[in-house]
């Protein structure tokens, strides 16, 4: 098409977005944020241009660390090591019967204890701890690093960094950023005699009013579409298709439910403690409005369970968190988190009322979290929920399952190792190799509900589960490396259209 041509079909936004990116190449955010003008405005003009061959978008990859929940907990007292070296310092005498004084619980001691005589910060003389002060740097090392994080959102690749990412007090994304350059066609256009000729593009009540003698912007009503006007079906549909086949055929039945759940069903009966991390605006998606009414009397034994646990059998207790429990939080609403609400809805409504009865269940769909997208995260994500609930289960019965179902859908490189739920124990995270990536990635979570979960329905065999990363799967069946190829702006459309069939449903490589 002729340069003339194509800026006659251009609008303001249009040549605004062209004229900026002739400057200097650009970022879209910066755009916006100097025009005024909204940047989903500017991602359509952007497409347009695109399409034109006017512009080029190169993603530019960064990396970014940021706090975790846990992290963001830590960030103004300081991690357990250190408050617990501090504590040590400040006291004439340490003892294991000080240590409980802390305001810790029992995994953040251990893990502290831990990390102090693995590094010889702290001796243990009979009953008391004796502190190596010279080595106290290490300690506020780490502190320092985690307000480096919150600020600047950077930290370097050594050790210090390594052992919060293991420990789950921050986390490593990539960003990625759609850089914008001009083509040679776009420069061209720019410099032609009709780029700054002033087009009406709008029939607003004044242009109608005004309409003598000004020039209105033409529409192209033949000019032959840049893709094909085929449809088919999306990918992420057809894989979906496929799981929920994959699933059926191993005997499980599918769970319907909504997206929005009150904080009852998605934290306390799953002995979330009420002041954890994930709880936190940075992590979970509230919604200003009450939620639906949770029973009483399943309110009741949750909240007693909660606080001083239950008899286990006649040797052994559940104690409990040993901690009040607040009703109001129960009935905020969310949008949920991850699917396993919906899971123990069905152990209220039907396991726990067919308790002779063994059952399978699963469900594909959406959950949310306040999520920065990178390659590998997505605030809005689907997730693979299953249980199964029968007679004398155990960890090598989940481990069957697990891989049973992996063997299916073609993802054979895949590894377990042991990891920490609330409400699951023993637990396993499973993870798979990405050739894209070159590194291994978290693919789904699972492990035995723990009695305190179940006690509340009256249920006392065992139901192990799990939730697995749909989208995840679903980009290493399509030899893939980042989620947003597949969902965004800028997903890649002619891949998505041209995608074979084999990659969903053949052999992974």
């Amino acid at each position: 098409m002729e340069t003339n041509r194509i800026t006659e079909l251009l609008g303001k936004n249009d040549k605004l977005l062209l004229s900026a990116v002739s400057k200097e190449n650009k970022y879209l955010s910066k755009i916006s944020e100097e025009s005024g003008i909204d940047k989903s405005a500017l991602l359509n003009s952007a497409r347009k241009l695109l399409n034109y061959g006017l512009l080029k978008i190169i993603n530019e990859v960064s990396i970014e660390y940021r706090l975790t929940g846990l992290g963001r907990k830590y960030l103004s007292d300081g991690l357990p090591e250190y408050l617990l070296a501090k504590k040590i310092k400040g006291a004439p005498q340490f003892s294991y019967r000080d240590v409980k004084k802390l305001p810790l619980d029992a995994d953040e001691v251990s893990a502290a204890l831990g990390i102090l005589r693995k590094n010889k910060i702290i001796q243990v003389n009979a009953d008391n701890f004796l502190l190596d002060e010279s080595k106290v740097g290490l300690l506020e090392r780490k502190n320092a690093l985690l307000k480096r994080v919150d600020t600047e959102k950077t930290a370097k690749d050594d050790e210090d960094t390594k052992d919060l990412l293991r420990r789950g007090i921050i986390e490593k994304s990539e960003i990625v950023s759609e850089k914008i350059e001009i083509t040679d066609v776009g420069s061209n256009a720019v410099k032609s005699s009709g780029f700054n000729k002033d087009l009406v593009d709008r029939l607003t009540p004044e242009a109608i009013k005004d309409w003598k003698g000004a020039e209105f912007r033409e529409y192209s009503l033949d000019t032959e579409p840049a893709q094909p006007l085929s449809g088919r079906r999306n990918v992420s549909k057809q894989f979906s298709s496929h799981v929920k086949d994959v699933l059926v055929a191993m005997g499980f039945e599918e769970m319907q439910s909504d997206y929005a759940e009150s904080s009852f069903w998605n934290f306390d009966v799953m002995m979330f403690k009420q002041d954890h991390p994930d709880r936190d605006i940075q992590d979970t998606v509230y919604i200003n409005a009450p939620g639906p009414k949770v029973p009483k009397e399943l309110l009741d034994k949750v909240s007693s369970i909660y606080k001083s646990g239950f008899a286990l059998d006649k040797n052994n207790n559940s104690v409990g968190y040993k901690r009040d429990f607040d009703e109001s939080k129960s009935k905020v609403l969310i949008m949920r988190g991850h699917t396993t609400a919906t899971t123990f809805r069905y152990i209220h409504d039907n396991i726990s009322k067919n308790k002779d009865t063994p059952a399978k269940y699963f469900s594909i769909s959406k959950v949310f979290r306040n999520e920065t997208s990178d390659a590998t995260h997505l605030p809005e994500f689907y997730q693979v929920e299953g249980i199964v609930y029968d007679d004398d289960l155990n960890l090598a019965d989940l481990i069957g399952y697990i891989t049973e179902f992996y063997k299916k859908i073609g993802i054979d490189k895949i590894r377990l190792k042991p990891t920490y739920n609330p409400y699951t124990e023993p637990s396993l995270e499973i993870q798979a190799f990405s050739p894209k990536l070159k590194r291994w990635i978290e693919v789904g979570n699972s492990g035995v509900f723990r009695p305190e979960t179940l006690e509340p329905f009256g249920i006392k065999k065992n139901i192990v589960a799990w939730g697995f990363g749909f989208d995840r799967m679903l980009i290493l069946r399509l030899g893939i490396a980042d989620i947003r190829s597949i969902y965004g702006g800028f997903a890649d459309l002619d891949f998505l259209r041209t995608v074979e069939s084999k990659k969903l449903f053949g052999k992974f490589n």
